[in-house]
């Protein structure tokens, strides 16, 4: 079973962000390709930060992947979605799954319009028993697994019971960093401010309630590393 694990967000069309240029790498996107790693599920992190649309079109159309899963945001929705028609042209028998803040909210509009899974909240174990399914029963539904929205057989969307969240995140492996090329970011933040910075995440969770940021993902729960 191969993973693909992309998202949508293109430097090349942020004009205010080349101004900027403070580019974090896709820290959700690495959990869940480390904790994959650790299960000994093969996988791919295709970083489109410093890449291009066709560039991430070709990397499917070459990979061919079982299951491609795309980070969503607000911000990426458009770019999203059409990943999602790209890669069922390139790669038909794909099953594509979408997870991030916005699909929360917005699952039925996401299965409408290209994702065959939505993931709903933390995405490592949601994940890691998808994939595991797909391989042995392909042809059937994952009704048992929490933290899901499909369309069942009947056409209606499917929501299966709230995915338990991580109690200690220090169980968590770090962020797959070795899975992108990390020396873009680092050299894209030294030409322009003299030296280099990196995300880290210390905690989980939000006492606000944004439906556009972490609590969409996390909940109103407060989780630290220790």
């Amino acid at each position: 079973m191969k993973v693909l694990l992309t998202h949508g967000y293109f430097l090349s069309d942020d004009p205010k962000e080349q101004q900027i240029m403070k580019p974090y790498p896709p820290l959700g996107l690495l959990y869940i390709s480390a904790f994959l790693d650790e299960n000994n599920i093969e996988n791919e992190v295709f970083d489109s930060t410093f890449s291009t649309k066709a560039e991430q079109e070709a990397f499917i159309k070459e990979w061919q992947p079982d299951v491609v899963a795309i980070y969503t945001n607000l911000m990426t929705k458009l770019n999203v979605l059409d990943t999602a028609r790209k890669v069922k042209v390139v790669s038909p028998d794909t099953k594509v799954i979408m997870g991030g803040p916005d699909v929360s909210y917005n699952t039925a509009n996401y299965l409408k319009h290209g994702a065959d899974f939505i993931v709903i909240g933390e995405g490592e174990n949601t994940m890691l028993e998808l994939v595991q399914f797909l391989e042995k029963t392909p042809d059937e539904l994952p009704t048992e697994i929490s933290g899901l929205a499909f369309i069942g057989h009947d056409g209606e969307e499917v929501k299966t019971a709230a995915r338990v969240k991580v109690r200690d995140i220090n169980e968590l492996p770090i962020p797959n960093r070795d899975a992108i090329p990390i020396e873009k970011y680092l050299e894209a933040w030294k030409s322009r401010h003299g030296q280099s910075a990196l995300n880290v995440s210390t905690q989980r969770g939000c006492p606000y309630t944004c439906k556009w940021c972490s609590t969409a993902v996390y909940g109103q729960s407060y989780r630290r590393r220790s």
